[in-house]
C-alpha cells in the first residue's frame, strides 16, 4: 500500500517522528522525519539536515496561523501536517483552519503539500471531530482554489489502524474533494 506511514511498509514513505535535534541518528533507516515540535526546534532539525549529504523528506506538523505562515515563509519543508490541529478561536462564518489563501499560494509557490491525518482525526470524539472536520472541508476549499496540492494520509503508529488507497479516495470525496484532487491526494 502507498502511503506516508510512521512505521516500514513495502512501496510506502517512512516518515520518523522527532521533537528535538537529539532525536536524529545518523543510523536512521527512514525516508524523512515529521517535526513535531515548537518553531525554534523545527528550525534547528532543518539545519542539521542540510549538512546531511542525502536529502531526506521533511514534513512539519502545524499549529497555529502565524506559525504555519513563518514555517512556510523560511524553513524548507515537503509537508505541512494538520495545519488545522490545536485550539483556535472560529468566527461566525469562517473557521481558523491554519492556513488562508496567502500561505495556500505560497505553498504552491514553494512546492509544499498539505497533509490531512486521518488517524488523528480518527481518535477524535464528538464536537471536536465536527469542529476539525469543518476546518478540513474549509482547507480543502482554500487548496482547490489557490492549487496547492493536499495529500490524505494515515499517520497510524501499527499496521492494524491503515486505511487503504480506496478508503482515503472515499473520504476525500465526502468532503467535497474534486475527483482530480482526490487522485492526486491518494499518489505518492
Amino acid at each position: 500500500m502507498k502511503d506516508i506511514n510512521l512505521f516500514h511498509t513495502k512501496g510506502s514513505i517512512f516518515l520518523k517522528r522527532i521533537k528535538s535535534k537529539s532525536d536524529i541518528s545518523f543510523s536512521d533507516k527512514c525516508d524523512g522525519y515529521l517535526i513535531d515540535g515548537s518553531e525554534k526546534e523545527a528550525r534547528k532539525i532543518i539545519a542539521s539536515l542540510k549538512d546531511r549529504k542525502e536529502k531526506k523528506i521533511v514534513g512539519l506538523v502545524g499549529a497555529d496561523d502565524a506559525f504555519n505562515r513563518r514555517a512556510i515563509e523560511t524553513l524548507k519543508v515537503d509537508y505541512l501536517v494538520s495545519p488545522e490541529r490545536g485550539n483556535k478561536r472560529d468566527g461566525l462564518k469562517q473557521r481558523d483552519s491554519g492556513i488562508n489563501h496567502v500561505v495556500a499560494k505560497l505553498m504552491k509557490e514553494k512546492n509544499i503539500s498539505v497533509v490531512i491525518d486521518l488517524s488523528e482525526v480518527g481518535e477524535l470524539k464528538g464536537k471536536e471531530k465536527a469542529l476539525r472536520l469543518e476546518r478540513i472541508i474549509q482547507n480543502i476549499k482554500i487548496c482547490r482554489k489557490a492549487g496547492c496540492k493536499i495529500k490524505i494520509v494515515n499517520l497510524s503508529t501499527s499496521k492494524e489502524f491503515l486505511i487503504n488507497e480506496k478508503g482515503r479516495k472515499a473520504i476525500g470525496i465526502s468532503l467535497g474533494m474534486s475527483s482530480s484532487q482526490v487522485s492526486d491526494a491518494t499518489k505518492l
